[in-house]
């Protein structure tokens, strides 16, 4: 009963034209447009572009898939020092889930949810949908859900889980600069590295570059360290990547955990 009362409390906004001033958000994935064919395969139609990051945020051993979508004509300002300014009207993708096999993908997958962080004229808004166990579509839910999920790790061991998927509010405890809502993964040591597009293995950043969505890149640029990898750092250097991109963007002076008042 009560979380019934609250995703009816949280879908009354949904139910007029706009939310917030902005026009109301789609309550289908699929509403979008930003995958082609067989939306469980996640194929990026035109003008999506799948991206990784060389240390990712750990959640729960799920994988990930990321996607960027900027709005026509807009670019991305270089700069090495923080998260990408991206233009308003950008989507930021993120669909989590779980390779059936960790030791053979080609078993097939579960995807549990995909977050769109919406840039919008008032700030970045965080969308949560939830796939229906079909495999057909994800579906808005504003309250979160809890749901179990089974997979064999890389060890051959059965493993199960109650995956967590925060409500539309939560998103901003970890998306939360001096309480303002932000990407956090998205920075130029985070995306310096090769990604395969299928037909072809480019650096990120060059292919934003010669795709037309990032301006001002130099010719040399600061690499973030893979965790897991040892030839890209010491032991030292990758505990501070994974620290890195896992901890601080909470705990920080502007952030939701600041330590800084701390001795």
């Amino acid at each position: 009963m009560k979380k019934i009362l609250i995703i009816i409390i949280l879908t009354i906004p949904f139910l007029g034209f706009r939310w917030n001033g902005e026009r109301a958000p789609k309550m289908k994935l699929s509403d979008y447009g930003f995958f082609q064919g067989d939306l469980r395969q996640q194929i990026p139609a035109t003008g999506v572009v799948p991206y990784h990051l060389n240390t990712p945020l750990f959640s729960d051993h799920a994988e990930k898939l990321r996607f960027v979508h900027l709005p026509a004509g807009s670019t991305i300002p270089y700069n090495d020092t923080a998260v990408f300014n991206f233009p308003v009207g950008t989507s930021l993708i993120k669909t989590f889930y779980y390779p059936l096999d960790f030791r053979d993908p080609s078993k097939g997958r579960r995807l549990m949810e995909t977050r769109v962080l919406v840039h919008e004229e008032k700030g970045w808004k965080a969308l949560p949908y939830i796939w229906n166990v079909e495999q057909t579509e994800a579906v808005l839910d504003v309250a979160g859900e809890t749901m179990q999920a089974s997979y064999i790790d890389g060890q051959g061991k059965k493993k199960s889980l109650a995956y967590v998927i925060p409500n539309m509010n939560q998103c901003k405890g970890c998306h939360n600069k001096a309480e303002v809502m932000m990407p956090i993964g998205p920075s130029v040591w985070q995306l310096n590295g090769e990604h395969d597009y299928g037909s072809v293995k480019e650096n990120q950043l060059k292919h934003w570059a010669g795709a037309g969505m990032l301006t001002g890149m130099p010719g040399q640029m600061p690499k973030g360290i893979v965790w897991n990898d040892p030839a890209t750092g010491t032991v030292d250097e990758r505990a501070r990547m994974w620290l890195d991109i896992n901890c601080a963007h909470c705990h920080r002076g502007d952030g939701p955990a600041s330590t800084s008042g701390l001795h």
